[in-house]
């Protein structure tokens, strides 16, 4: 009788970055769910807010390429305490903001730099560092905790608001949010299973081969300056900034767009969940398809389901029920292809330097995706309605899918060519 095997380790990593990535994010969201109140209280005006959420993402754009590197080279243990320190000291001083200029430091850098050492890319990166064969599923489920996190909180968020106040809300959340995230990145995170004298996806039918060897053997890393000259990677780097305006835009202003509509301001978050929560299913669901089928076959899928769903937003959406249905099917079509990069990254480069080369592609989803909210609030404040938004949305989903299925016609071309 043989011998039962222990879990692997890398399932508490899943764990524990589920975990993290819930709470990560809500700093950069938090705005999303206090839109309705932080107008009248401290009474910024909407392109004010707007301009702010866009600065926390062009500046997330750059600390995720320290984070990335930081991932690499200290390891995401690490990175994760360093994170939840900072979101602390965010939160709490973002719940005393009383002008412009304390709005755009501590959400738009404190928290900025908070979520960029805590949220997409140390989770992503340190998840595709774990498995392989099973990397699109596992970087799926991690990727849906955003989706979970915000489909429970911003809701709850918007509600506490509505009863406590936005300021409270953000100090007593703010402090609890940092220090699970310090807890988990103590108690759970590892940086590699090469540190635990492990190999990627629990293969212990090697057992006798040494962690050195094992990496060796299943992959060939690419050096960081080699793999972003690549035709590939600089196409994944337009798809991935050009589709994050019409994502962070929509994510940005669903809630204000709901009380546009008539909605509640009390009840208006439940449509940040109608958007969310597709998204993890979707992310979930691309995943297994991506490592099933082939990940750069299911991601302009999920982009040209959110072309069209843009299209009906801006012709279609004039009620709070045609907002419900745009925000589910942008949210599951995103979710259908945002968890594969980072493993497609891996497939094509290697695990060694995925944290420094998401970090470089989500650089581009900050620098040109930070547009989004600018754009988005800028639209509703001269034409008085969102849907004109929706319409520069579905051009830059239908730009992403097109580099997509162009990166994708590139490396069929290039197996062919060298016979892989």
């Amino acid at each position: 009788m043989s011998k039962r095997q222990p879990v692997f380790y890398g399932w508490w990593i899943v764990l524990g970055l589920f975990v993290i990535g819930i709470l990560a994010s809500l700093g950069r969201y938090s705005m999303a769910a206090f839109l309705p109140f932080v107008i009248e209280d401290p009474g910024w005006s909407l392109p004010t807010i707007g301009l702010a959420q866009s600065l926390g993402i062009w500046l997330y754009a750059v600390f995720v390429l320290l984070s990335g590197f930081l991932v690499d080279r200290i390891g995401s243990r690490k990175t994760f305490l360093i994170g939840g320190a900072v979101t602390v000291s965010g939160w709490v001083l973002f719940s005393t903001a009383e002008s412009p200029w304390q709005l755009y430091l501590y959400y738009g850098v404190l928290l900025a730099l908070a979520v960029s050492m805590t949220h997409y890319v140390p989770v992503m990166a340190t998840t595709r560092k774990w498995f392989r064969k099973r990397a699109g599923l596992v970087t799926g489920i991690t990727a849906s905790a955003w989706a979970v996190g915000n489909a429970i909180f911003v809701p709850v968020m918007t509600s506490l608001a509505d009863s406590q106040g936005w300021r409270y809300t953000s100090l007593v959340l703010g402090i609890g949010f940092g220090l699970v995230i310090i807890l988990f990145a103590l108690l759970i995170i590892r940086d590699t299973p090469e540190s635990m004298e492990l190999c990627p996806d629990g293969d212990r039918s090697v057992s006798a081969v040494s962690p050195a060897e094992c990496e060796a053997s299943v992959e060939v890393s690419w050096a960081v300056k080699g793999a972003i000259r690549t035709p590939q990677f600089l196409l994944l780097f337009v798809a991935y900034s050009v589709y994050n305006i019409g994502l962070n835009g929509l994510a940005l202003n669903v809630v204000f767009w709901a009380t546009d509509l008539g909605s509640p301001e009390a009840t208006a978050g439940i449509f940040s969940t109608a958007f969310a929560a597709p998204f993890g299913l979707g992310s979930i669901a691309g995943g297994w398809l991506g490592d099933k089928y082939g990940k750069d076959r299911i991601m302009p899928l999920g982009l040209m389901l959110c072309v069209g769903a843009m299209l009906y937003g801006w012709l279609g959406v004039h009620t709070q029920q045609g907002l419900m249905a745009l925000a589910i099917a942008v949210g599951f079509g995103t979710g259908l292809q945002v968890s594969l990069y980072a493993p497609l990254l891996g497939d094509l480069f290697g695990r060694a330097h995925v944290g420094s080369l998401f970090g470089i592609l989500t650089f581009g989803y900050g620098l040109v995706g930070g547009w989004g909210p600018l754009i988005w609030t800028r639209l509703r404040d001269v034409t008085g309605h969102y849907n004109s938004a929706a319409l520069v949305s579905a051009v830059c989903y239908a730009i992403a899918a097109m580099a997509l299925l162009i990166a994708r016609r590139t490396r069929a071309a290039e197996h062919i060519r060298y016979g892989r």
